[in-house]
């Protein structure tokens, strides 16, 4: 079912045919985003932070079918006459009446024509109708994430809670703590 037409791409419910489509704008649009966290932790922390068992790409599919499963209305798909080119993944926490935007992507040739405006305008408009009072979304300050901070401000995100992470290689000599 479509939920939204802007310039001839439709924004619309995923079906379960277009989860091999969603891995791979994954693959394609979060790539950049594992190559930064690999540069600010280092090799060596990224490697023990995740599993070598499962690559970033099939734990991110994981959760998007995860999701698809439970909750299929909350997996949205862009298709254009190229096919699916974008997606956006959300969850309602009814208890709290919080909307959490997720996984979400648009492939790089079609990004900056507002398409990931469109989309999101429309995920909140959904979480509105479905008695949502806060919408929230988790997005990194490096350089991978400007486009998507960029629309995510675009729709009115406006209070940000800037965050650090540090990490430590314990297996490395450092000096000894002068507060010890």
């Amino acid at each position: 079912m479509n939920i939204a037409v802007q310039n001839g791409t439709i924004l619309r419910f995923a079906n379960r045919e277009d989860l091999f489509q969603i891995d791979s704008i994954t693959a394609v649009c979060y790539k950049a985003i594992h190559e930064s966290w690999k540069i600010l932790q280092g090799e060596d922390i990224y490697d023990i932070l995740n599993d070598p068992k499962e690559s970033w790409q099939e734990r991110k599919n994981a959760k998007n079918h995860e999701l698809f499963t439970e909750h299929p209305e909350w997996v949205w798909v862009l298709k254009s006459a190229n096919g699916i080119i974008g997606y956006v993944t959300f969850r309602i926490q009814s208890e709290k009446h919080l909307g959490i935007i997720l996984n979400n992507g648009i492939l790089p040739e079609h990004t900056g024509k507002g398409l990931g405006t469109f989309m999101y305008r429309h995920v909140l408009r959904y979480l509105r109708e479905h008695d949502v009072q806060v919408a929230m979304v988790e997005v990194d300050l490096d350089d991978a994430h400007i486009p998507a901070r960029r629309a995510y401000e675009a729709v009115g995100f406006d209070r940000v809670n800037k965050i650090a992470l540090y990490w430590q290689n314990l297996q490395r000599d450092y000096p000894e703590s002068v507060h010890e």
